[in-house]
């Protein structure tokens, strides 16, 4: 038998002291606290609402729906900031949304609440029926679900102009993830409009101004997004793409 030296004994004793390899998804794995859970419950004056929809974006996008209990949950999502959303047609909740960043919740609580309609940021939408350029009757409250860009727009509106030559291209950029888009004309002709900048979605006749004065501002364009309970948030004058896209990117 051969006798150690002391470097090797003392070889020996570290490793004794270094860890095995953590397995893929053990405690202490690299995997740990990657995802997050997000559990919740909607009532109406203490009833538990059943088949509520409850959307979650910006974070990643999914969507599911109330249980018998009211309850639901997005499970095993990954960790990152989270906004959820949920929507019912003519109806309001308190909180509208709540925000979630990076800790799972498992006690989100929502209440429905008397729609405070308007035109304004944190309102929901005041609804209103226009043809389009094809000459059929659409809703506002058509597009209930969907983020929903809405703006103004006239003949005589040269930035208007500027930015139906790639509105389309912005529609199609992100339709795929329930987006929609609608352009208001409040001196012209939708049909002229649509055709001559390749629009596909819906641009809405209001020559009367009818939908203008609910919502207008000393300028256009004007600029609204809702989310998918029609709350509006975000109003702005004049066309600042990037903060239109960085609200879109929020709730789609």
């Amino acid at each position: 038998m051969k006798l150690r030296t002391p470097i090797a004994l003392a070889l020996a004793a570290l490793l004794t002291l270094v860890p095995s390899a953590c397995k893929k998804g053990s405690p202490n794995g690299p995997d740990t606290n990657l995802t997050i859970d997000i559990i919740g419950v909607l009532t109406q004056n203490g009833t538990p609402m059943a088949g509520v929809t409850v959307y979650l974006s910006w974070g990643g996008s999914r969507q599911t729906q109330t249980g018998a209990d009211g309850r639901f949950s997005f499970s095993k999502i990954a960790k990152g900031s989270y906004i959820v959303t949920p929507s019912s047609p003519g109806a309001a909740f308190f909180p509208s949304n709540a925000e979630v960043n990076g800790v799972s919740v498992t006690n989100l609580a929502f209440q429905t609440v008397a729609p405070n309609f308007g035109s304004e940021v944190d309102r929901i939408a005041t609804n209103f029926i226009a043809r389009d350029q094809n000459g059929n009757p659409v809703t506002l409250f058509n597009y209930h679900g969907n983020v929903v860009l809405m703006d103004f727009t006239a003949d005589w509106c040269t930035p208007c102009r500027e930015k139906a030559q790639t509105a389309e291209a912005f529609y199609q950029k992100y339709r795929d993830r329930g987006f929609i888009y609608i352009l208001i004309v409040i001196e012209g002709s939708p049909s002229v409009w649509a055709s001559t900048y390749g629009l596909t979605f819906p641009v809405l006749d209001d020559n009367t101004k009818a939908i203008y004065n609910i919502y207008r501002k000393a300028d256009i364009p004007l600029p609204h997004v809702m989310d998918r309970n029609m709350t509006i948030r975000y109003k702005g004058e004049g066309w600042k793409q990037s903060e239109v896209e960085e609200m879109l990117k929020k709730y789609l």
